[in-house]
């Protein structure tokens, strides 16, 4: 009763300094907005989408866990059904961007498409009209889906239905297609559409696999975290970990993979409509922060989880994790801040729009995670033998 006392606590002295951090970054950068409206809606962009990935990317995971009715997922589902359910503050969010999109889209300026037969020809698909609903189609669809893993996950706590558990599978093969799809034109619309001359048919997947990795982080850093309470007693083993530490290395093998390739294939093409995109990125200062994600988002977190007795180790698995977490905003500012900014440089409104949007975020989602049990109720996972070998002993911890 102590230990679940104790965590209480921690879990209000955390949403509180979240909410204080969140509440005195927004006053800031509100004040920003008013010296630099341009550089606050360049940071407000990346910010948003930052939190938003996550957001997401809970909600995706939380798909994938049921349509394959992995054990793994048993222990980090709650902490993604929190970080689902922010989604409604994210659509609130969204606001002030999308009375900025003739700030950051030139796709938006009457001006600007009336010069320019490419983005008259875009136009039927890139208009500030079409571009609202499908934003908000996009924020009322993920949040709905949220709600259902939310409801269902509940009524099977409360009654110990296990036809529940068979439900939420079924829900989740199309949930997953359709989250699929909507996360990547969300991509194509929130980013790629800043440079409307450039496209690639790949971008949607690597901002889907960037999202994914990014839930997973979270997910590891907040388990370390809780890992505890008396809830998890006799069901977290260090294999759990080994297993998350899988799904890590799994992320940032794959976000490499769609990188690389849509990398080669432009340098293979080498064509005039293509390469400005990675030149605006691999110069004037650009190219250190693409060593940066060469090395930290994939190099480190690569050779660091090859090794099986750091996946079972949960401070190890939780460091490199953080690792990932923080490469994510650098990889979206890498992808984001090009299209307005020809050389490198950071603004102080980058860390206080992110610290202002991210405390809200986490307030929000420490107030839904302490809600609930940090473990399911009748998960019929909870009962399984591990298939794959005996778990290492508690003293890799």
């Amino acid at each position: 009763m102590k230990q679940a006392t104790d965590l209480s606590a921690q879990f209000n002295r955390v949403q509180q300094i979240a909410l204080g951090i969140g509440a005195v970054s927004v006053i800031v950068s509100i004040i920003g907005l008013f010296f630099n409206s341009e550089q606050f809606f360049q940071s407000y962009l990346v910010g948003y989408i930052f939190w938003l990935q996550l957001s997401v990317g809970s909600v995706f995971i939380l798909a994938i866990h049921y349509l394959v009715s992995g054990r793994w997922g048993v222990v980090i589902q709650r902490i993604l059904e929190a970080g689902s359910t922010t989604l409604p503050l994210m659509a609130l969010l969204t606001i002030p961007l999308l009375f900025a999109l003739p700030v950051l889209y030139e796709w938006a300026r009457p001006d600007a498409v009336a010069h320019d037969v490419l983005l008259q020809h875009k136009a039927p698909y890139l208009n500030v009209p079409f571009f609202v609903f499908r934003v908000l189609g996009y924020l009322v669809l993920w949040t709905a889906v949220a709600y259902l893993y939310r409801q269902w996950a509940d009524r099977r706590d409360q009654t110990g239905d296990v036809a529940m558990h068979d439900r939420l599978k079924s829900f989740s093969g199309p949930a997953t297609a359709v989250l699929g799809l909507t996360v990547s034109f969300a991509s194509f619309d929130w980013m790629m559409s800043l440079e409307p001359h450039w496209f690639s048919t790949i971008y949607g997947i690597i901002f889907g696999v960037g999202a994914g990795a990014s839930a997973f982080a979270f997910a590891t850093i907040v388990l370390s975290l809780v890992k505890d309470d008396g809830v998890f007693k006799g069901k977290l083993k260090p294999l759990q970990f080994n297993d998350l530490g899988n799904f890590l290395l799994t992320m940032v093998v794959l976000w490499a993979y769609v990188e690389l390739s849509q990398f080669l294939i432009i340098w293979l093409g080498n064509l005039k409509e293509e390469i400005p995109w990675y030149i605006a990125r691999s110069t004037h200062g650009w190219n250190v922060v693409a060593v940066v994600l060469i090395l930290f988002h994939f190099g480190v977190p690569f050779l660091f989880l090859l090794l099986r007795t750091n996946k079972r180790h949960y401070g190890r698995v939780a460091a490199i994790a953080w690792v990932i977490f923080v490469m994510r905003f650098v990889d979206l500012y890498w992808f984001i801040m090009p299209a307005f900014k020809p050389q490198f440089t950071i603004h102080w409104l980058d860390f206080s729009i992110i610290l202002g949007i991210g405390g809200l975020w986490i307030a929000l989602f420490v107030s839904q995670l302490k809600k609930r049990s940090l473990l399911p109720q009748f998960d019929p996972r909870l009962q399984e033998e591990v298939p794959h070998g005996q778990p290492a002993t508690s003293e890799s911890f």
